[in-house]
Order: C-alpha cells, then sequence, then structure tokens
C-alpha cells in the first residue's frame, strides 16, 4: 500500500519517540484529569523524520479546522480571571452538536486513562498512502496498547490528582527503567478511492470513524518504548512534532 520507509519490508526497525500529554492542562497538571490525552509519535527514518500526531481517541471534537482554535480557547483559562470558565467551555460545545460523539467517549468509564502505558492511541484523521507505483489509498492508523485498556474511577483520579500527579508519566517512566518495556500494535484501515467516493458519509469527518466490519484493522507492527530521556524538556517537551 506505501512506499513509507518504515513499512518498506517485514522486519524493519525504526527509531521513534513518543509524547503522551494531556490537552487542556498546561505541562505540569495533574495526569488524571478528565480529558483527551496526546499522542504524538516522531519516525526517524532514513528518508527524514516522519510525525504522527493523534490522541488516545480515534475521533476528534469539531470537523471543521477553521473552528480548532476557538475550541483550543475554551479549554484554556479565561484572560481576564486567569481562571478555567465553565461557561465558555459550554457555550461552545452547546453550539457544536458534532461534538456529541466525543462527548460520549471522554465522559464515559473510558474518560480518564490509568496512566499512558494503558490506553490506545490514534491518528484520527484520514491519510493518503502512496505506493512505489504511484497508486494510491486513503488510510487510518491505530496504535493498540499490548498491556491493555485500564481507566480509572473519578474518585480515585481526584485522589491521585492531589497526591501524584505526575502519576502517568511516572508510571511510564519507572516501567521502562525496569526493563518492563510497553508496547503497542500499530494497526492501520484501508479505503480505496472508489470506497470512498461511494460511502456513506464523508470518509475525512474528523467526528466519525470508519466501522471496523468494513474496514478491518491491519496489523503492520510493533511499537516498544525502552529507552527513558535524559533530558526530558530537550527531548520531549521541545521534540517539535510537525504533522504536515
Amino acid at each position: 500500500y506505501t512506499k513509507l520507509a518504515p513499512f518498506s519490508e517485514i522486519g524493519k526497525k525504526t527509531p521513534i519517540a513518543v509524547r503522551f500529554s494531556t490537552v487542556a492542562g498546561e505541562s505540569g497538571s495533574a495526569d488524571t484529569v478528565r480529558d483527551v490525552r496526546g499522542f504524538g509519535v516522531k519516525f526517524y527514518t532514513e528518508e527524514g523524520n516522519w510525525d504522527l500526531v493523534g490522541n488516545n481517541t480515534p475521533i476528534f471534537f469539531v470537523r471543521d479546522p477553521l473552528m480548532f482554535p476557538s475550541f483550543i480557547h475554551t479549554q484554556k483559562r479565561n484572560p481576564e480571571t486567569h481562571l478555567r470558565d465553565a461557561n465558555v467551555f459550554w457555550d461552545f460545545f452547546g453550539l457544536r452538536p458534532e461534538i456529541t460523539h466525543q462527548f460520549m467517549i471522554l465522559f464515559s468509564d473510558r474518560g480518564i486513562p490509568d496512566g499512558h502505558r494503558h490506553m490506545n492511541g490514534y491518528g484520527s484523521h484520514a491519510y493518503k498512502f502512496i505506493n512505489r507505483n504511484g497508486g494510491a489509498v486513503y488510510c487510518k492508523f491505530h496504535w493498540i496498547t499490548n498491556q491493555g485498556i485500564r481507566n480509572l474511577p473519578s474518585e480515585k483520579a481526584a485522589i491521585l490528582a492531589s497526591s501524584n500527579p505526575d502519576y502517568g508519566i511516572e508510571d511510564l517512566y519507572n516501567s521502562i527503567k525496569k526493563g518492563s518495556y510497553p508496547s503497542w500494535t500499530l494497526k492501520v484501515q484501508i479505503m480505496t478511492f472508489e470506497q470512498a467516493e461511494h460511502f456513506k458519509f464523508n470518509p475525512f469527518d474528523l467526528t466519525k470513524v470508519w466501522p471496523h466490519g468494513e474496514y478491518p484493522l491491519i496489523p503492520v507492527g510493533q511499537m516498544v518504548l525502552n529507552r527513558n530521556a535524559r533530558n526530558y524538556f530537550a527531548e520531549v517537551e521541545q521534540m517539535a512534532m510537525s504533522p504536515a
């Protein structure tokens, strides 16, 4: 399906780096809040760096990219009070009905992952694969955790937010340090141009998923995190992801 270097042959190994994050909170905020998690992967290939940037949910809040700056403003602090503003949050979301799908995940039992190791990651958007012959198909990326999905109840998450706000990053660091390397299986969905032309809804709508029954997940590789950063700020915070 693709001439992309990491998928060029069976058994190919490509160095990667990963940045997990919350979305609404700034650096240092609690790891156990009810929030979408950022899931960014940088591939260091022989053809250059390739960044696959996504979240721990297969969909997103809005479908119109012009709405993204407004969405981000609802997640950040009120410029006058420097406080979180629930009125701004719910005013925006109440006017965007396409947000319902993401809310059904965010406010479900899967809304608070139990650390970074026990959540999936998704490229979310539809991408295009191009093979060596110039043929192309659309695709979606899924990182399926091999540790199993595990989530926190609200009560425990609230306790951890005050007693150990770095719960997620601590769990990940200690797991790698002791040699219990977390891993994910990378799977893709494939859709031809013809299938996209006749699909029942816009296949590029970021608020919807491609049905797995019609577009099954195809395993293509494993991601294993086997080394911690020596300088977190330089190697992770300043990783500078660019999905363009």
